[in-house]
Order: C-alpha cells, then structure tokens, then sequence
C-alpha cells in the first residue's frame, strides 16, 4: 500500500501537536480537537491514521501518549538511524 506524501507529513504535524498536549498534561484528546489544532477536517485525521491501524476508541478519542508512540514509530523516529 503507497501512503501519499501529504499523509506522512501530516502525521509529522499531528505529532507536534500531541507533544504539545502531552505537555500540557491531557491524556486523551478528541479527534475533533486534534484536527482543529492540526489545521485539517476530522475526517482526513481518522482517514490519515486508519492507514495504520485503530488507535482511538469511539466516544473516548485517543491515547495520547500511545498516539504519540505509535507516530513515531510509523515515521520511524524511535530508532537510532545512522
């Protein structure tokens, strides 16, 4: 499956603002929320991360520290790369 250069660079820009909101110290966030502060439709945010796999829980939104680990995994950003 060909994932698009828009998608990945979103999922960058998802990344920051989940960092943020860790930050801040919220634990889950709303799909709605996440897009607002990302700039895109809710529906491109759970269209861009249905790509890889389920993340939120319907009612409840997301993790958002195991968002933010299983983005920096997709992006390949927990590994050490020489």
């Amino acid at each position: 499956m060909k994932i698009s250069t828009s998608t990945i660079r979103r999922l960058s820009i998802y990344l920051r603002q989940l960092e943020n909101l860790q930050e801040e110290g919220l634990a889950t966030v709303s799909s709605a929320h996440l897009a607002e502060l990302a700039q895109v439709k809710d529906t491109q945010l759970r269209k861009d991360l249905s790509f890889f796999g389920s993340f939120g829980v319907r009612g409840r939104g997301y993790a958002v520290e195991n968002l933010v680990n299983s983005i920096r995994s997709i992006l390949g950003l927990d590994q050490e790369w020489k």
